[in-house]
């Protein structure tokens, strides 16, 4: 347990053996996946490195590279197992447009409750997780009449859309990031766009832009009838 209270991942046990012949600890995959993932969140993607892994679970960096032979490697598994774990369904009680707006509502809060998903949506976006969700909305599109092909490149963009949104939220609410724009230089140029800029309120800016995809696919989609 780290001062901040974060579960960098328990440390592996050695045995009688490894003591006696001053080996390194053991370790599973599991348990460099659960230090990696805490370790992540603890010290963020750019600072991220594995010697800073390997001191967190008593061992060598080489002894990481039996599972992993990068750190991209290693942050390609974690942003599958991230995203795989984000549980979306779309609600069939609604109509089509309100499970749309469910979805893209489930998926931004998913993503912003996953303190080590904003480090990893670069890979995230493109991880054999994503296809899943990406399938389940191409499938809600055809089944409006939209062809195979516009259907995914949409879900797709949706996908894409909502976990940037969400990363840009974390990020852009900070309260320093705030008072820096609002010291700049473009705060005195451009009053007026300040006056209404979306900073530490962003569900306006949410709102817009559920109902910018959502009434866009609906015009689509009329338009094709």
């Amino acid at each position: 347990m780290s001062e901040d209270g974060l579960n960098l991942g328990a440390k592996p046990r050695k045995s009688s053996a490894d003591v006696a012949a001053g080996r390194p600890a053991r370790l599973s995959r599991e348990q460099v996946l659960d230090a990696a993932m805490a370790l992540l969140q603890h010290s963020g993607g750019e600072s991220f490195s594995l010697r800073q892994l390997a001191k967190r679970l008593d061992t060598v960096p080489g002894n990481l590279y039996t599972y992993f032979p990068s750190k991209e490697a290693l942050f390609e598994v974690l942003a599958e197992q991230a995203l795989a774990a984000l549980e979306l369904s779309l609600n069939t009680d609604l109509e089509w447009d309100q499970q749309l707006r469910s979805w893209m509502n489930s998926l931004r809060g998913a993503v912003k409750s996953h303190p080590g998903l904003p480090f990893l949506i670069g890979l995230a976006g493109t991880a054999p997780a994503a296809l899943s969700k990406i399938d389940a909305v191409t499938a809600l599109l055809q089944a409006q009449g939209m062809p195979i092909g516009p259907a995914v490149l949409h879900a797709q963009g949706l996908l894409w859309a909502v976990m940037g949104f969400a990363v840009f939220e974390i990020h852009a609410s900070d309260a320093r990031v705030v008072q820096r724009l609002s010291a700049a230089d473009s705060a005195v140029a451009y009053p007026q766009i300040m006056a209404h800029l979306a900073l530490q309120d962003l569900e306006p800016l949410w709102s817009a832009t559920v109902d910018r995809s959502v009434e866009g696919l609906k015009a689509l989609l009329e338009q094709a009838v």
